[in-house]
């Protein structure tokens, strides 16, 4: 199935949303986790989960949630800051996956801006300095991550990457949405 990504339509996951249909054999985890976790976490209010269609299809979904970003991390990145803080605000994007068969038709990176621009208006509400992932060790998945999102590696474990990306360094929403 070919997707006309000028089609995609982002909304808020709802209690009565049907996720059923979504599959991702890359990662379990993520598809147990919009089937499961996903409306429990946004009642909870630690994340809250956006869902993407094309027509009726869910096509892929991304949760959001508040993070931050330690001062010696970003002492890493070169930053000229005049009396840094200990920590900087950051959004978390705590979840983003492509449905099955779907990927590589710029879905993720429609997300992506998506995720820029709600970032944008964060900080005309409150502060957010960053966008922060803590990416799947995988070649793959970093790429995608670093190509489409411009975001940086600032510390690893074993099991992911925590890669962040300087609103600052972006520019303003429009430029975020349709330069990236």
């Amino acid at each position: 199935m070919t997707i006309d990504i000028h089609s995609l339509v982002f909304s808020k996951l709802s209690d009565d949303t049907d996720v059923s249909s979504f599959a991702c054999s890359d990662s379990k985890d993520l598809e147990d986790f919009l089937r499961c976790d996903a409306k429990i976490r946004q009642q909870e209010k630690i994340s809250t989960t956006y869902i993407v269609h094309s027509g009726t299809d869910l096509v892929g979904f991304f949760s959001l949630s508040m993070g931050c970003i330690t001062s010696d991390s970003v002492k890493k990145m070169s930053l000229e800051i005049e009396d840094p803080p200990n920590k900087y605000p950051a959004l978390l994007l705590a979840r983003m996956a492509t449905k099955d068969g779907l990927r590589s038709q710029g879905i993720g990176r429609e997300m992506l801006k998506h995720v820029f621009a709600m970032a944008f208006r964060l900080t005309g509400q409150i502060g957010c300095r960053f966008v922060k992932v803590d990416a799947k060790r995988d070649p793959q998945t970093i790429r995608f991550y670093e190509n489409y999102g411009g975001f940086i590696k600032i510390t690893q474990n074993s099991d992911t990457v925590q890669m962040v990306v300087d609103l600052n360094k972006i520019g303003d929403e429009e430029n975020s949405v349709n330069d990236r």
